[in-house]
């Protein structure tokens, strides 16, 4: 087996998102620039906890989008 390959059995399993959102007024002027989002991914094992901007978010759930439909791309090809 190649040990570059994680054993997916040992990853943690996402249950629940939590996320929080915070305005930062340390700053002039409020926009998306001053959103610091807070995020808690709960899972089987331990939390993940990650804190980010609008932009950051945003790349993240792109991300998502774009590994859903490779998964269903491959689930597709499989059957």
């Amino acid at each position: 087996m190649d040990s570059n390959i994680p054993d997916l059995s040992s990853l943690p399993k996402i249950i629940d998102v939590e996320w929080k959102l915070e305005v930062l007024t340390n700053t002039p002027g409020i926009g998306s620039d001053n959103l610091l989002y807070t995020i808690v991914l709960k899972t089987d094992g331990d939390d993940i906890r990650f804190t980010c901007g609008t932009q950051q978010l945003q790349d993240l759930v792109y991300k998502l989008k774009d590994l859903v439909r490779h998964c269903e791309k491959v689930k597709s090809e499989l059957s």
